[in-house]
Formats: C-alpha cells, sequence, structure tokens
C-alpha cells in the first residue's frame, strides 16, 4: 500500500533551545526512537530518518529503521527532507513525499495516513493536517494558526490568532505531504518575506503561488522544543503507562 510514497523525518541534533534534542529520553527510549516508532505503525514500506548526526543514525538503527545521512549544511527540515529523497537508492517510484517532524514523540499514524489519502485524492500541491481548538491554546505563538477558504485551501498561516475575534482556531499540526513536483519546485525557492517574519516555512510556498490543502485530524500531538515541552511529553507518556 501506498509504495509510492516516501515517508522522511528530519532529524538535527543541534538545537537552540533544547541541547540533543532527538536523543533527549522519554520513558527511557529516545525520542526519535519514540517519532520513529509511532511512523512505524503506519505498516509502509519507505520510511527514513534523515540526520546529519552518527548518533542519531544509530538510535534509528537500534530502533530497526533506516536512516540516511544528509549534510549539515541543511538548513531546515525541508531542505534534510529533499537531501535524503535525493539519496534513496532507485527512487523513482516515489511521487510523493511525506515530512514527519522530528519532534513529535507521539504523533498519530492514522494522522499521517490521512495527509497521504487527502493528497493523492486532491489537487494542491501540498498537504497538511489540522484540529480545532480553542483560544487557551492558541492564544500560544508557539502553536501555529491556518485559516482556509470554502474548499480547505490555506490562505494564511499565523503565530498570531487569526482570524480575529475567532472562539475557534485551526491549529497546525507539523506534518507536510508534498506532490514530487511540489517539493522540487519548493526547494527551488528562496525564502520569502513572510516566511522570515513570521518564521514558517509554509509561507514562502504560499508566498509564491503554491497550494496548500489541509484536512482534519482530532488529535494534537506534543511538539518538544524546549524543556518544558519535554517535560510534558514525559508526564504524558507516564499516563498511558499507567491506562
Amino acid at each position: 500500500m501506498h509504495s509510492d510514497v516516501a515517508i522522511i523525518i528530519p532529524s538535527r541534533l543541534n538545537s537552540v533551545r533544547l541541547s540533543q534534542k532527538p536523543l533527549q529520553s522519554i520513558g527511557g527510549i529516545s525520542m526519535i526512537e519514540h517519532v520513529l516508532k509511532q511512523v512505524q505503525l503506519t505498516n509502509l514500506k519507505n520510511i527514513y530518518v534523515a540526520t546529519d548526526s552518527e548518533a542519531i543514525a544509530q538510535k534509528v538503527t537500534d530502533a530497526g529503521g533506516k536512516f540516511i545521512l544528509t549534510t549539515a549544511k541543511c538548513e531546515s527540515g525541508t531542505d534534510r527532507v529533499y537531501e535524503g529523497l535525493k539519496a534513496i537508492v532507485d527512487n523513482n517510484h516515489i511521487h510523493y513525499i511525506i515530512n514527519v517532524q522530528g519532534d513529535m514523540p507521539f504523533v498519530e499514524p492514522e494522522s499521517i495516513i490521512k495527509v497521504i489519502e487527502t493528497l493523492k485524492a486532491g489537487v494542491y500541491d501540498i498537504m497538511t493536517p489540522v484540529a480545532k481548538v480553542g483560544i487557551e491554546i492558541a492564544n500560544s505563538p508557539s502553536n501555529v494558526k491556518v485559516i482556509t477558504d470554502h474548499h480547505d485551501k490555506a490562505l494564511y498561516f499565523s503565530r498570531s490568532l487569526i482570524p480575529y475575534g475567532a472562539d475557534e482556531f485551526l491549529y497546525h499540526v507539523g506534518i507536510y505531504g508534498f506532490r514530487l513536483a511540489a517539493l522540487t519546485k519548493f526547494m527551488q525557492l528562496s525564502p520569502s518575506a513572510l516566511e522570515i517574519s513570521e518564521k514558517l516555512e509554509q509561507l514562502r510556498a504560499l508566498q509564491n503561488g503554491m497550494s496548500i490543502g489541509v484536512c482534519y485530524v482530532d488529535n494534537i500531538p506534543i511538539s518538544v522544543d524546549t524543556q518544558d515541552d519535554l517535560d510534558k511529553a514525559i508526564e504524558f507518556y507516564h499516563s498511558l503507562a499507567i491506562i
């Protein structure tokens, strides 16, 4: 199933806000292993971790996964995904690429499959999941919001509260599905003014006329960027063990 899809998890060792983030332990298991194990639950064949770190690569191997060593020059996760794609042997059968960010240790495999299915069934260049949330979650600049048209096409992504005055918001989950041609085009574009301002790569696509569709999921996976996030992830992991 979906043999024309590659799921690539970009993972770099150095992080500004949390040292050696992918190797941080959650219940005795490194974060990158948690992410990989969740992605493996999709039961898809072409799953890779793209990394510039031998230590991360070893963790991936220990978890029974496949890794691709990328260069340290990659400036973003998408750069690393694209470099990883080009390194896949006999990759001419890959027509869709799914970027699952490497800091979501409890990402739901069902959300990944939904991105794949809606990307293939639709007309948009890129597909990404969103969840409906209230202002208590949306209010944080760390939680990216999106507004859409009546056909679930993204109009804008922001760290600010959009739309103004709303009671319900669309929270962006960090999974991106690209058509091969769209990823290739994206990599040829320079960072845009809005992308630099908001620190959101997807705005590069929108400013250059590329289309991003959204699909709806119920789960908001914990995204680990800081020590506080890691503490929340550890607490959540232990709550699962109690259940």
